[in-house]
Protein backbone atom coordinates (compact mmCIF):
# COMPACT_ATOMS: atom_id res chain seq x y z
CA UNK A 1 0.00 0.00 0.00
CA UNK A 2 3.10 2.63 0.48
CA UNK A 3 4.33 1.75 -2.44
CA UNK A 4 1.33 2.94 -4.08
CA UNK A 5 0.33 5.88 -2.24
CA UNK A 6 -2.41 4.97 -0.55
CA UNK A 7 -1.27 5.56 2.77
CA UNK A 8 -0.53 9.20 1.97
CA UNK A 9 -3.70 9.54 0.83
CA UNK A 10 -5.60 8.07 3.89
CA UNK A 11 -3.10 10.26 6.09
CA UNK A 12 -4.30 13.01 4.16
CA UNK A 13 -8.11 11.82 5.26
CA UNK A 14 -9.82 13.18 8.29
CA UNK A 15 -9.62 10.57 11.86
CA UNK A 16 -13.20 10.12 11.52
CA UNK A 17 -12.52 8.57 7.68
CA UNK A 18 -9.27 6.88 8.80
CA UNK A 19 -11.30 5.17 11.45
CA UNK A 20 -13.81 3.94 9.41
CA UNK A 21 -11.12 2.89 6.81
CA UNK A 22 -10.06 0.82 9.28
CA UNK A 23 -13.11 -0.76 10.64
CA UNK A 24 -14.13 -1.79 7.23
CA UNK A 25 -10.91 -3.14 6.54
CA UNK A 26 -10.89 -5.15 9.89
CA UNK A 27 -14.39 -5.97 8.78
CA UNK A 28 -13.38 -7.43 5.30
CA UNK A 29 -10.53 -9.62 6.49
CA UNK A 30 -12.30 -11.27 9.33
CA UNK A 31 -14.68 -12.66 7.01
CA UNK A 32 -11.96 -13.79 4.69
CA UNK A 33 -10.58 -15.34 7.41
CA UNK A 34 -13.91 -16.70 8.40
CA UNK A 35 -13.99 -18.52 4.98
CA UNK A 36 -10.51 -19.90 4.98
CA UNK A 37 -11.03 -21.65 8.42
CA UNK A 38 -14.28 -22.99 6.96
CA UNK A 39 -12.74 -24.37 3.49
CA UNK A 40 -9.67 -25.47 6.14
CA UNK A 41 -12.68 -27.59 8.18
CA UNK A 42 -14.63 -28.84 5.48
CA UNK A 43 -11.55 -30.44 3.65
CA UNK A 44 -10.18 -31.90 7.04
CA UNK A 45 -13.31 -33.33 7.59
CA UNK A 46 -13.67 -35.40 4.23
CA UNK A 47 -10.25 -36.52 4.37
CA UNK A 48 -11.13 -37.52 7.61
CA UNK A 49 -14.26 -39.39 6.51
CA UNK A 50 -12.81 -41.28 3.13
CA UNK A 51 -9.85 -42.88 6.10
CA UNK A 52 -12.71 -43.95 7.86
CA UNK A 53 -14.80 -45.46 4.92
CA UNK A 54 -11.34 -46.99 4.34
CA UNK A 55 -10.83 -48.03 7.88
CA UNK A 56 -14.44 -49.64 8.03
CA UNK A 57 -13.70 -51.48 4.62
CA UNK A 58 -10.21 -53.07 5.94
CA UNK A 59 -11.84 -53.93 9.46
CA UNK A 60 -14.99 -55.50 7.53
CA UNK A 61 -12.19 -57.49 5.36
CA UNK A 62 -10.55 -59.07 8.60
CA UNK A 63 -13.82 -60.30 10.03
CA UNK A 64 -15.43 -57.42 12.04
CA UNK A 65 -19.21 -57.40 12.65
CA UNK A 66 -21.45 -54.09 11.90
CA UNK A 67 -21.25 -53.59 16.35
CA UNK A 68 -17.37 -54.13 16.37
CA UNK A 69 -16.82 -51.94 13.67
CA UNK A 70 -19.06 -49.21 15.85
CA UNK A 71 -17.02 -49.71 18.51
CA UNK A 72 -13.50 -49.30 16.25
CA UNK A 73 -15.31 -46.21 14.76
CA UNK A 74 -15.28 -44.52 18.17
CA UNK A 75 -12.10 -45.72 19.23
CA UNK A 76 -10.60 -44.28 16.26
CA UNK A 77 -12.56 -40.60 16.39
CA UNK A 78 -11.14 -40.26 19.99
CA UNK A 79 -7.85 -39.83 18.90
CA UNK A 80 -8.09 -38.71 15.23
CA UNK A 81 -9.63 -35.29 16.07
CA UNK A 82 -7.38 -33.32 18.50
CA UNK A 83 -5.25 -34.25 21.20
CA UNK A 84 -6.27 -36.83 23.47
CA UNK A 85 -6.61 -36.97 26.86
CA UNK A 86 -4.76 -39.88 29.01
CA UNK A 87 -8.51 -41.02 29.94
CA UNK A 88 -9.31 -41.03 26.21
CA UNK A 89 -6.38 -43.29 25.68
CA UNK A 90 -8.06 -45.40 27.52
CA UNK A 91 -11.04 -45.51 26.46
CA UNK A 92 -9.64 -46.38 23.08
CA UNK A 93 -7.88 -48.94 24.51
CA UNK A 94 -10.83 -50.45 25.98
CA UNK A 95 -12.65 -50.02 23.17
CA UNK A 96 -10.47 -51.96 21.24
CA UNK A 97 -9.89 -54.80 23.65
CA UNK A 98 -13.76 -55.34 23.14
CA UNK A 99 -13.65 -55.22 19.88
CA UNK A 100 -11.21 -57.75 19.13
CA UNK A 101 -12.51 -59.85 22.37
CA UNK A 102 -16.27 -59.80 20.54
CA UNK A 103 -14.73 -61.15 17.28
CA UNK A 104 -12.73 -63.73 18.59
CA UNK A 105 -15.12 -65.38 20.74
CA UNK A 106 -17.31 -64.99 17.97
CA UNK A 107 -14.96 -66.55 15.52
CA UNK A 108 -14.28 -69.80 18.47
CA UNK A 109 -18.37 -70.51 18.77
Amino acid sequence: MRYQGILGIINKLSYAKRAEIRQSNLAKGKEIHAANMDAVDKTKYEVLEDRQIKMTETWKGIGYNDEEIEMLKEAWSITAVGKATRADKKERRELLKKAKASMLQRRAA
